[in-house]
């Protein structure tokens, strides 16, 4: 296979940028809005967090069967793109829009819509991951690509989400018309990129001749050993980077009492988010993908312990502490992602069956379950501890808030660093299984 070029590794990344503004929103802003817009409890949001992830149980591995067996003149995975990207993001504008319904009527909203979103962001997340298998089997190439995702991912989406959304919703008359707005306005610009990637990126690597049936999708996931360690790994990198993030604006709003420093905190994030840009394709080309991912994890935990010890009123230590700890997710983001499709082919080695989907739809599935498990947790947290929305908050709430958006995040990547010291599948051994993989095919 010729090497890729930069331009379509750009071309095809640039669909990051329009899947994460969609999630991104949906990530920072859906449970503060449940809570202090929408009106639901903690305990409800909690709910409808876990429901929404044991669809996705069923839901999730169906999807990648599907896109696995698809077979169209675009290709298998670039059709979802295409049909999903509007969809996707109508229901994402539903989601943050307030209904003239009370008591159950309201709830059932919430759940419908946000079910909803879930199964149509798979629909579109899980196709679009799924590419980067068969864009390239270079592991190096990958690890680029999963940096030029994450520029777009983080770098582009997550900055204009976390600094560009407060001062927006600012300019309304109240948060309810203000969120939607966003919703809009980010819906538009979403699926026009994810467009633009359909159009300007091609799948180099044919699907195999012989398919696999819905039997064999447990075994495919069971005994990739590979894929399980790495998928609960990133289950737990989710926890951190979903658990911190949520839980950011309570923090600004409630413990520091200043909302406007949310937007100010996240700018001092964007150029240490650009420093891990920047830093992992040269630290991955010497370290390998797998260390850079383990020391990623080792800095978060460590920056999250420190950070709860200092007193509230040193910012500028907060904030320096924060820079470091998000250099480090920016290692985990981008390395994780690089290494996914990595597990497709030790599969293959495994057991025969060459699967893009369900790899795919097995880390859409676990990325989906940290962040329900993350949303839940804070729910029953702040649920437990006395959290009442838009009040002065009592002790043992404020004290919630603090360890949520610190040591919870922190020990969620420590021990994402115990899990990753049982992943095996290093470049040396990849290489290796790829050598045997040629020789099989050339028998």
């Amino acid at each position: 296979m010729k090497p890729l070029r930069k331009f379509d590794m750009f071309n095809y990344s640039i669909g990051d940028l329009g899947i994460n503004l969609n999630f991104q929103l949906i990530a920072f802003f859906l449970a503060y809005f449940y809570t202090d817009v929408f009106g639901l409890s903690p305990a409800h949001m909690a709910g409808l967090f876990l429901a929404a992830r044991i669809w996705d149980a069923v839901n999730d591995p169906l999807m990648g069967y599907l896109a696995d067996h698809t077979r169209t003149r675009w290709g298998r995975f670039r059709p979802y793109l295409l049909f999903g990207a509007l969809p996707l993001n109508v229901v994402m504008m539903a989601c943050f829009f307030v209904p003239d319904l009370s008591g159950s009527a309201k709830i059932v909203y919430a759940y419908v819509t946000y079910i909803l979103h879930g199964m149509l962001f798979t629909a579109v997340g899980l196709p679009y991951s799924s590419i980067s298998a068969v864009l390239t089997q270079d592991q190096q190439e990958r690890a680029v690509i999963s940096t030029f995702r994450m520029f777009f991912a983080i770098i582009i989406a997550m900055s204009l989400v976390s600094i560009g959304v407060r001062p927006f919703i600012a300019q309304f008359p109240d948060e309810k018309m203000g969120f939607f707005a966003v919703a809009v306005g980010f819906g538009i610009i979403s699926t026009i990129l994810i467009l633009v990637a359909f159009w300007r990126t091609r799948e180099r690597l044919q699907a195999p001749s012989e398919s696999y049936g819905l039997k064999d999708i447990w075994p495919i996931v069971r005994k990739n050993d590979a894929l399980l360690t790495l998928a609960l790994a990133m289950f737990l990198n989710t926890c951190f980077w979903v658990t911190a993030n949520q839980v950011a604006l309570y923090y600004f709003k409630y413990i520091l009492k200043n909302e406007d420093l949310f937007s100010v905190f996240f700018l001092y994030m964007l150029p240490a988010n650009l420093v891990g840009v920047l830093l992992v394709p040269f630290l991955t080309k010497r370290f390998g993908k797998l260390k850079v991912f383990i020391w990623g994890s080792a800095v978060v935990g460590l920056s999250g312990l420190l950070r709860h010890l200092l007193p509230i009123e040193e910012l500028g230590f907060f904030i320096t502490l924060s820079m470091v700890g998000t250099i480090g997710g920016m290692f985990c983001s981008i390395t994780q992602w690089g290494m996914v499709p990595d597990t497709v082919e030790y599969g293959e080695w495994k057991t025969g069956i060459r699967s893009e989907g369900i790899p795919f739809a097995f880390f859409s599935f676990t990325q989906k379950a940290g962040i329900a498990i993350a949303g839940a947790l804070t729910g029953w947290i702040l649920s437990g501890a006395g959290y009442v929305a838009n009040t002065e908050l009592v002790e043992s709430a404020a004290l919630a808030i603090r360890l949520l958006f610190n040591i919870v995040p922190a020990c969620f990547s420590l021990l994402c660093m115990v899990v990753l010291l049982f992943y095996k599948l290093d470049g040396d051994r990849f290489n290796r299984i790829m050598r045997e993989l040629s020789e099989r095919s050339s028998k």
